[in-house]
């Protein structure tokens, strides 16, 4: 029985909830929001669009994840789970979030406008498109990072009518950070089998592949990389530099800075590796979006407030340190991705 619940578990990855459900929430945060009753909503709702996201993907993907060694334990590669579970699971997990954001703006608490349903409806589609088809598509990163824009978007709408620079910068981020995710980091730890199941991925055009467990990764696959980081981290300073009257302390910037080069020499060790070890890749990419989530409420301090600040800082950590534990038996064991 424990067995059972430890997979389910897995299969909704409630250890990534503390950092995956705060997409629409930092929308709501980029419109001035600090409400809490808004915002404990709002990742409600994300933690059930996450929900939707993993497992729905693993239900896409379980073909694909069980021609690779290092995913055989996964619940629907493995048959723990059934796998028509898992696309109940993604329906409710649907469901209740509409029925969140209609009584909501029912009772006032959103901002009763077919702008926020348009945009979350939009996420809601483009996730599809891209579990359904995103292997099949070259740049299918696109549709997933677009997906998760429009969540963004959709928890400022829900606070505000009018978008801020501030909004567009963050949702702008969002959008970077789920293509890198996508395109760079996870297409390289799956180099070892996605081309077995002529997975139509970047970086498979890009020359990186996987022979004989020896990993080449070609000079425009780094370039590529390289330049995402850059632009990611430039966009970073731009409400400190930039934006006129954004709130910010003067060793802000400093100590964004120092986690930039940490995250850099961490990029440039995992584009210089020989072998592959997907579980060496994984805590390379675990150290590096964990760093690079932390800059995201180190910048926003001056304007959220030291306390919502540093909430975001801890939280998602603890929470991802305390499942981990639970259900991996490791605290810092990386995600299952």
């Amino acid at each position: 029985m424990i067995e059972k619940i430890i997979d389910y578990a897995k299969l909704i990855t409630i250890n990534q909830w503390g950092v995956a459900s705060l997409t629409a929430f930092y929308g709501a945060l980029s419109a001035g929001e600090l409400d809490f009753i808004k915002l404990f909503l709002l990742i409600i709702i994300g933690i059930q669009a996450t929900i939707f996201s993993s497992v729905f993907n693993d239900y896409c993907d379980v073909e694909v994840d069980s021609l690779s060694k290092g995913l055989k334990d996964k619940p629907l590669v493995k048959g723990s789970i059934p796998r028509i579970h898992a696309l109940y699971i993604s329906f409710f997990a649907v469901i209740i979030a509409y029925i969140i954001i209609f009584y909501a703006m029912y009772i006032d608490i959103f901002i009763a406008d077919i702008k926020p349903i348009i945009f979350v409806t939009l996420a809601l589609i483009l996730g599809i498109i891209y579990d359904l088809y995103g292997k099949k598509i070259l740049g299918s990163d696109f549709i997933s990072a677009s997906a998760a824009a429009s969540f963004c978007l959709f928890g400022a709408l829900v606070i505000s009518e009018n978008i801020s620079n501030l909004t567009i910068i963050i949702i702008s981020l969002v959008f970077l950070q789920i293509f890198f995710l996508n395109a760079i980091t996870g297409g390289l730890k799956d180099a070892d089998h996605d081309y077995l199941y002529d997975i139509k991925n970047i970086i498979y055009h890009l020359g990186v592949r996987v022979e004989d467990n020896n990993v080449i990764i070609t000079t425009p696959f780094k370039i590529i990389t390289l330049l995402l980081r850059t632009t990611s981290s430039i966009l970073l300073f731009v409400p400190i530099i930039i934006l006129k009257n954004f709130p910010y302390y003067i060793w802000q910037p400093i100590l964004m800075i120092l986690m930039l080069l940490l995250i850099f020499y961490s990029t440039i060790k995992m584009l210089n590796m020989k072998k592959f070890d997907r579980n060496q890749i994984r805590k390379m990419i675990s150290t590096q979006e964990f760093l690079r989530y932390t800059i995201v409420p180190i910048m926003l301090i001056g304007f959220i407030g030291f306390n919502m600040g540093l909430f975001l800082i801890i939280f998602p950590f603890f929470w991802f340190v305390l499942f981990n534990k639970l259900i991996y038996g490791s605290a810092l064991k990386p995600k299952r991705m």
